[in-house]
Parts: structure tokens; sequence; C-alpha cells
């Protein structure tokens, strides 16, 4: 995804979700297809749709840039699946590593937090509860990891 000028946002739809999460006082930016948002110290992919009447869909993506290779793969899962049980707000997956990072490291995966929220309308209540959401879910990924790295053995990577 690349950066857009924002006199060229991907879609009405995100154009008044950035404005309104800038509002808030959040550094977003358009994509080619959503927007990025800083949360904390953290950077946020949101993938934005309308839906039913009104009704918008944000699914967020949070790269970690923590890589798990293949052979450490079944160690990787049983950790993931126990910080995940400590989630509320959204859940860890392991994503595939496709780009020219996968010619270093053959057979890698992306360890990747998403969330998603349904938003009635990007009206000032809504994106407020959207910035609310993606807030605790970054605490809690980071909560989480903190956690597995401070009990030995919990995850290998």
């Amino acid at each position: 995804m690349t950066l857009h000028p924002a006199a060229h946002a991907s879609s009405p739809l995100t154009e008044d979700l950035v404005m309104a999460l800038r509002e808030l006082g959040l550094q977003t930016e358009w994509l080619d297809e959503g927007a990025l948002v800083e949360v904390g110290d953290h950077r946020i992919l949101l993938e934005v749709d309308r839906s039913g009447e009104g009704e918008v869909l944000v699914r967020a993506n949070m790269p970690l840039d923590i890589f798990v290779e293949e052979d450490s793969l079944s160690d990787s899962l049983m950790g993931l699946n126990l910080m995940n049980q400590t989630l509320d707000f959204g859940m860890l997956l392991l994503n595939p590593v496709e780009d020219e990072a996968a010619e270093e490291m053959p057979g890698a995966f992306a360890i990747v937090g998403r969330t998603v929220v349904w938003l009635g309308s990007t009206g000032p209540a809504e994106v407020q509860r959207l910035s609310t959401h993606l807030h605790r879910f970054e605490a809690e990924v980071f909560d989480s990891l903190e956690s597995a790295v401070n009990s030995a053995g919990a995850m290998t990577a």
C-alpha cells in the first residue's frame, strides 16, 4: 500500500473517517486501500467498507515486526493460542511473508494483530468508539506480548 496525498483519498468514506480520527488528535494518513493510524507508538492499517444502511466495517491490522521461522512454527502457534486467550479486542495471527523479505527468510511468518469494529456511521461518537477500541486493542496486544516474553518458554520465535 502506498500513501496518498490528502487530495487523492481512496474513498469518501475513508476520507470521512481519516478526518474524524485526525480531529481526535490521532496521526492518520490515507493509503491506496484504507488508512494508516498511529496508536500509541504503533501503526495500525485500517481497511474501511460500508455495509448495510450507513454502517461502517473497519478491519484493523497491526504488524508487529516479529517473525517466526517454519521450524519453530508449532511452539509459536501454542504461544499465540495462549496469548489470544488474554485478548478481548482482537487476535494474533501468523501471515506468510511474501515480499522481498521472503528471500532472506524462506518459510517465515509474520505475527499480526487483527481486530474488526462495526460502526453505525462516521459520526463523532462512533469515531470516538473506534479510537477507544484501537487504543485498547494496541494495549492488550503489547501487554500480552510482554507477558509472553517475560514468562520463560511461553513462546519461541
